[in-house]
């Protein structure tokens, strides 16, 4: 077959495919089979079943009226942006409160401890963060006494931090795994689980955007319907468990299906397993907002006792004063380069 006569075929053979084709269309558009267009009810978006949750909520909440100080701890390697806290930090300052981080201390012969408790002696309320370094048993004492002594603190942390350190003994559990945030966690008897958890049956965007619903009537849970926290971990307490989640919820390192505490209160502390749900693009939604307001009115309607954490022999030895610190820095000044999330 020479070349003219193979163009003749292949041209031949286009024809009948394309001729084809089209037959099947016009038999199709004559009734036999319906094409499906995006006319028809199912791929209208009213038809998709996927769960949405209300995003119009603000931060709001009472205070005594006195400006109290909330220090954020930026000084162990802290895995949180500027970003994560920028709803909180904004909700304090516009209720005339003043926001102080604490950062780590240049100096090669600081000691941290006295430098932590020379902060929270100016201090009315404590924000730790997801901490990658661990505290010192001098700091983990300074933060205990500040919370016995009416300080208020928020502990917040995802999977990553987790730990059971020294409540093992009170609340039975598998040996801890890590105790960054143990170390100043159990002396106020808290403590994080490890791993994460979802839910295949019920979330929000994914399974692992999971709610959260009230477990008991609280001035913290006023409000609050149900809040949506992403792949949180567990928190444990030998005070009172304020949210959990719902049923059929699996925890990602054992498989066991049930209803976990995330968010628990011991005393003058708090403890919430997510701390994204503070974040610009999770505040508001569900309850957050709600459930941000009622912690912040938390942390600015304590009452701490003057002069506490009290000054250890070493701050005396060096000739560090009791007056509270003033080289912190307000959130009217550019606060410390956090690293990204």
């Amino acid at each position: 077959m020479n070349v003219r006569s193979r163009l003749v075929v292949f041209a031949t053979v286009v024809f009948v495919t394309v001729a084809s084709v089209g037959a099947a269309g016009l038999v199709t558009n004559h009734g036999m089979t319906a094409q499906p267009t995006v006319d028809q009810q199912q791929f209208q978006p009213s038809a998709i079943d996927a769960p949405t949750v209300d995003r119009n909520g603000t931060i709001s909440y009472d205070d005594d009226g006195e400006s109290k100080t909330i220090v954020i701890d930026v000084a162990h390697s802290n895995d949180v942006s500027e970003e994560a806290l920028e709803p909180v930090v904004s909700a304090l300052t516009a209720g005339g409160h003043t926001v102080q981080y604490h950062e780590a201390s240049d100096e090669f012969d600081s000691d941290p401890a006295a430098d932590l408790n020379e902060t929270l002696r100016g201090a009315d309320a404590l924000i730790v963060v997801e901490p990658e370094t661990r505290y010192t048993a001098g700091e983990a004492a300074g933060v205990s006494a500040f919370a016995d002594a009416g300080g208020r603190v928020l502990f917040a942390s995802g999977p990553d931090s987790g730990g059971l350190g020294g409540l093992l003994g009170l609340l039975g559990g598998t040996q801890p795994t890590g105790d960054e945030f143990a170390a100043v966690t159990s002396p106020v008897g808290i403590a994080y689980d490890t791993g994460y958890l979802y839910n295949m049956e019920e979330y929000e965007n994914n399974f692992q955007s999971i709610y959260a619903t009230p477990s008991t009537n609280s001035e913290l849970t006023d409000g609050v319907d149900r809040v949506v926290f992403d792949g949180p971990t567990p928190v444990v307490t030998d005070g009172q468990t304020l949210l959990t989640t719902l049923e059929g919820t699996e925890h990602s390192e054992t498989r066991e299906t049930g209803a976990y505490s995330v968010f628990a209160r011991s005393g003058n502390a708090i403890a919430v397993g997510d701390p994204g749900f503070m974040s610009s693009t999770n505040y508001n939604r569900a309850d957050n907002d709600v459930l941000i307001g009622n912690i912040l009115e938390f942390l600015v309607t304590g009452e701490k006792a003057p002069g506490v954490p009290e000054e250890t022999s070493a701050e005396r030895d060096t000739g560090m004063t009791a007056e509270s610190s003033d080289t912190g820095m307000t959130a009217e000044s550019s606060p410390p380069q956090l690293p990204s999330t």
